[in-house]
């Protein structure tokens, strides 16, 4: 009886010993048979969470140019004849999450001498954006309207104006089902779809209605297609993209573009004509873009951090900006967006 059990648990430790030697051979062969780059720095996973808390502890990556577990953009090189330190290289703004922060800023000075202008990254795979509509632009009742509600504040994240006032945009409002101002076909829109997901193309060929498109606002022509500026960018400046005060042709401007793999590039600021505007844009990485609006009292974008202790703080991306954060708080007669935590 003794001699039975012994050689049962010499039989057991046999079969122990024979699994572990299997599964060592089994991870040896699929690291063998792993293609070169996937053996240096395996895929991440997508979404957030412990998977990729193990990820980021286990191989140290840095998804981006800033640590944090959702990733970030990567760093540009300055736009030539830019020589303000820092410009190009991303910092973290707004309410973030415990994964990291989805908006990002950075600076550039297009040509030079020329004064810098804001650059922000939005990471549409953690945000959600609405679009709207003013007190009184483009007139009519609509479910966004006026003010952000103080319900949603502390998932805030940033705004920023729309476009030209609906008289001389040349193009439409669309929210919910109603049409406020007629769609133009061709016109560059900003298209927001149910989950909160912005798209930014020429009406009826890059982006067209579908039961999922909440709300459409259009502006002028694409000022960005196909990674590259517009030839239009450079005819009848003042005629086609907005008369400025004073007709000066760099003046204050902003746009809003989308990049390949649909994260959003905003940049406004001062000294920049279409052209310049539209060659930021694609240094950024749009690939599709649109002029928002023109001249120094209406091109803003602030970003905004929420506290429980202290409530919601904001700050304008360039202190020039004429507007305070908190006019997207208390009721503002334009249209605007607004960008919140997922």
């Amino acid at each position: 009886m003794v001699i039975a059990k012994r050689n049962c648990a010499q039989a057991q430790r046999l079969v122990a010993a024979l699994g572990t030697l299997l599964i060592s051979l089994t991870a040896l062969l699929g690291f063998l048979v792993m293609p070169a780059s996937a053996s240096k720095r395996p895929a991440a996973p997508r979404s957030g969470g412990p998977r990729m808390l193990q990820f980021q502890a286990l191989h140290g990556t840095t998804l981006g140019s800033y640590a944090q577990l959702w990733y970030a953009p990567i760093n540009l090189s300055p736009m030539p004849g830019d020589n303000y330190p820092g410009d190009g290289t991303w910092a973290p703004i707004g309410t973030s999450s415990g994964a990291g922060s989805a908006a990002f800023v950075t600076y550039a000075s297009a040509y030079p001498g020329a004064p810098r202008v804001a650059v922000a990254w939005l990471n549409q795979q953690y945000v959600r954006s609405a679009l709207y509509a003013g007190t009184s632009q483009p007139g009519g009742t609509w479910p966004n309207q006026g003010a952000i509600p103080i319900t949603d504040q502390p998932s805030l994240i940033a705004a920023f104006e729309g476009g030209f006032i609906f008289n001389v945009a040349h193009g439409g409002w669309y929210e919910a089902g109603n049409t406020g101002v007629t769609l133009v076909n061709g016109a560059a829109s900003l298209v927001q779809y149910d989950n909160g997901t912005l798209d930014i193309g020429a009406w009826g060929s890059d982006v067209t209605m579908g039961p999922n498109v909440y709300a459409v606002r259009q502006n002028l022509v694409p000022l960005v297609a196909d990674g590259q500026v517009t030839p239009e960018a450079q005819y009848n400046p003042l005629t086609t993209w907005g008369y400025s005060l004073g007709q000066l042709l760099y003046t204050w401007r902003s746009g809003i573009g989308i990049t390949a793999n649909g994260n959003l590039i905003w940049v406004g600021g001062p000294g920049l004509s279409p052209q310049v505007l539209g060659e930021v844009l694609v240094w950024a990485g749009a690939i599709r873009a649109m002029q928002l609006d023109i001249n120094p009292l209406w091109v803003n974008f602030a970003s905004y951090t929420y506290l429980p202790a202290s409530g919601i703080s904001g700050n304008n991306l360039l202190a020039s900006m004429s507007y305070p954060p908190s006019h997207y708080l208390s009721g503002f007669w334009r249209d605007f967006v607004a960008v919140f935590l997922r």
